[in-house]
């Protein structure tokens, strides 16, 4: 997969549904189509976001307000290779009135699991919301 760019308005970046200080949240499946870039929808079981516009990091070497992780089922593993796939996404705040937003991905790495997963990785996500 290519790492892509694509613009976002502050109504795309609202659907992700993050919160301040990191914490990771589940960007609700409605919400899903409406933000462009995101590939493999068909094949995605979750989307967990997280944010701080207040404290941006340096994510996939980009200085970032946001990141997604977007969790897929693969339909044609190879042999020995696990059904999950994670995928990095960040999104960057820009100075565009009309896209006020770039997110970049997808990315294979920075992901809170491995990007081959086991069904068992995904209690890292979890965890931290019923806290």
């Amino acid at each position: 997969m290519n790492v892509k760019r694509t613009p976002l308005t502050q109504e795309q970046f609202e659907r992700l549904n993050t919160t301040a200080n990191w914490d990771i949240r589940e960007v609700p499946r409605e919400h899903w189509d409406k933000i462009p870039g995101i590939q493999r929808l068909r094949d995605t079981v979750a989307i967990k976001g997280s944010a701080s516009i207040t404290d941006p990091q340096i994510l996939n070497g980009i200085h970032s307000i946001a990141g997604l992780d977007v969790l897929t089922y693969e339909r044609n593993p190879m042999k020995g290779e696990p059904e999950g796939n994670a995928y990095h996404y960040v999104i960057q705040q820009i100075n565009d009135s009309r896209y006020p937003y770039l997110m970049h991905g997808p990315f294979k790495s920075e992901t809170i699991v491995p990007h081959w997963f086991e069904a068992d990785d995904l209690d890292r996500y979890w965890k931290d919301e019923s806290a």
